[in-house]
This record gives C-alpha cells, sequence and structure tokens, in this order.
C-alpha cells in the first residue's frame, strides 16, 4: 500500500495532521468492526490497520513501492527529467486534482464544439433547447425532423441535461451551459421539465401565453403552470400562464424524447417568436 491508497481509505488530504489521522481511524474502527462484511466499506480491517500505521509512520514499510520508487529514482522519464518535474509529485498532483481536469475538459469541449458550430454552418432560423430531466434518443435527428413541423430550412436543436442524478461535476457543467443558453443563445423555443420551468418561469424569460391560446388553439391549461414572477422591488404580480403541456405530444414521441412532464417555453429573447409560437402549436395539437 503506498500513501495516496492510505489518505484515501481515511478520506484525508495530504497535509491531514496526525491528531485528525487518529480521530478518522476511531471512527472508522467502530464502523467496520460491526459490518458483517467488511468490504462494504470499500477497505478490508487489515488495509484500515495497514494505512493507519502508514500515515502514522509506525514501523510500515511498502517494499513492493520502495522498490518501484528506488525504479523511478534509478531510470526516472527522460521529458519529465529534462523538464526538471519529479514523478512521484506530479503523479499525486494529478491524483488530487483530477475532478478539477474532468470538469476543464468538459468545459473546453463545449467551447471547442460552439466554435465548430459557429465556423461549420450557416445561422439556424430555429433554435430549440430540451432541458431538465429529459431523455432524448438522437438530438440530431430531432433536429432534422424540426423541418417537417415548421416551415424552417436550418433548424438547431440541443440537449441539456440537468437531473440530481448526475455527478455533481457534470451537473455543474451543464448548469453552466444552460446559464449561458439561456442570457446569450437567443434560443426560441424550450421544452423543459416541470421543475425546472417552476425554477426558471419566476425570472421573467419566458413569453406570457395565457394571452395567446386562442392563436394556439387550446382550450383549457394546467393551473400548475401559473407562475407570479420574482420583483426586486416587493410589488405584487399576478401568476401568468408560462408554458403549455406538451407531454404525450406525438412528434415527441416519434423522436424519442421522454420525459414525466414536458413544458414547452418561448424565451423572451427569441429572435423567430413567430415560428416559435407555430412549432408549440403543432406540439399541442398532436398531444394524444
Amino acid at each position: 500500500m503506498d500513501r495516496r491508497r492510505a489518505l484515501e481509505i481515511f478520506g484525508l488530504r495530504e497535509d491531514a495532521s496526525k491528531e485528525t489521522i487518529i480521530k478518522r481511524y476511531n471512527v472508522l474502527f467502530k464502523k467496520i468492526r460491526y459490518m458483517e462484511d467488511a468490504g462494504d466499506m470499500g477497505f478490508t480491517r487489515d488495509e484500515l490497520e495497514e494505512a493507519y500505521k502508514l500515515l502514522m509512520d509506525i514501523a510500515y514499510h511498502d517494499p513492493e513501492e520502495e522498490r518501484r520508487k528506488l525504479a523511478r529514482q534509478q531510470h526516472p522519464n527522460p521529458i519529465l527529467k529534462a523538464l526538471g518535474i519529479d514523478q512521484d509529485k506530479l503523479s499525486n498532483f494529478i491524483y488530487y486534482n483530477k475532478w478539477k481536469f474532468i470538469v476543464g475538459a468538459l468545459v473546453l469541449i463545449f467551447v471547442i464544439y460552439a466554435i465548430v458550430s459557429i465556423t461549420s454552418r450557416v445561422d439556424p432560423d430555429f433554435k430549440l433547447i430540451i432541458a431538465g430531466e429529459i431523455y432524448v434518443e438522437d438530438i440530431e435527428a430531432t433536429e432534422q425532423a424540426l423541418k417537417t413541423l415548421v416551415d424552417i430550412k436550418e433548424p438547431q436543436a440541443q440537449h441539456i441535461p440537468i437531473s440530481d442524478r448526475l455527478d455533481p461535476q457534470s451537473q455543474s457543467v451543464y448548469e453552466q451551459k444552460l446559464s449561458v443558453e439561456i442570457m446569450a443563445g437567443n434560443n426560441d423555443v424550450f421544452i423543459v421539465d416541470l421543475n425546472l420551468y417552476k425554477r426558471l418561469a419566476p425570472f421573467g424569460i419566458f413569453v406570457p401565453l395565457d394571452d395567446r391560446l386562442d392563436e394556439l388553439g387550446i382550450d383549457s391549461y394546467d393551473e400548475q403552470l401559473l407562475v407570479a414572477l420574482q420583483t426586486e422591488d416587493g410589488e405584487s404580480v399576478s401568476p401568468r400562464l408560462y408554458g403549455v403541456d406538451v407531454t404525450g405530444s406525438r412528434f415527441l414521441d416519434e423522436q424519442g424524447i421522454e420525459g414525466e412532464r414536458l413544458i414547452a417555453v418561448i424565451m423572451a429573447n427569441a429572435e423567430h417568436a413567430d415560428d416559435a409560437l407555430e412549432f408549440i402549436k403543432k406540439l399541442a395539437e398532436a398531444v394524444q
């Protein structure tokens, strides 16, 4: 066992004090002592003892790790040596910062994708975002299918999954992307789940639809979709309808777009508001 594995077992950082190590050992020992299957902890009792001795410098040596370390010292990586970089320090740095690298890589991928999209295609004449806890089978196929529903030639569709079931790092990246698309994406229509609808609607980023129900061909709506705006001066604002429930729409079903509730909204900064209204109307008409 090496020090990195020992710290992983204890859930501690490299700079943990011996007092902290002892307290953590007592907690882990009490937990593992009463467990029928110690493997559930991710380590055994022997590994816990071994890790404790190593972190406390209690006459413990790992012959195999010492052999590997000696080999690295005698035959260092020529590139790292030329750069004056210690291989062991580099390995520890990468290990303790791996999630930062992963998040950074995801952000970089999004940036590259955005740049490539801008330089490789003409400006879209309709932009759709599907966001929230919604499954999308094939977003590219959905993008092409938009042409059959509305009179558009260059549609753009994106899927931004927002769910508590995602790991925190990925969730953070998708939340950032969602914020950028809301503020500067000039998207026409969002299809969101009910939770995301209720979270975003109070900020006034959606177009009210309660005075356009005739145009949409809608006779009734779910009062659960009525939302009051949040105002800075605390004035009372009457709840309004900002979204249309399109759950079960034949178009969405055919594209493999599934969710518990699918709410279609028009963005306040939409560049193609008329097409957006027509799109939602077609979705609503196809609700089965």
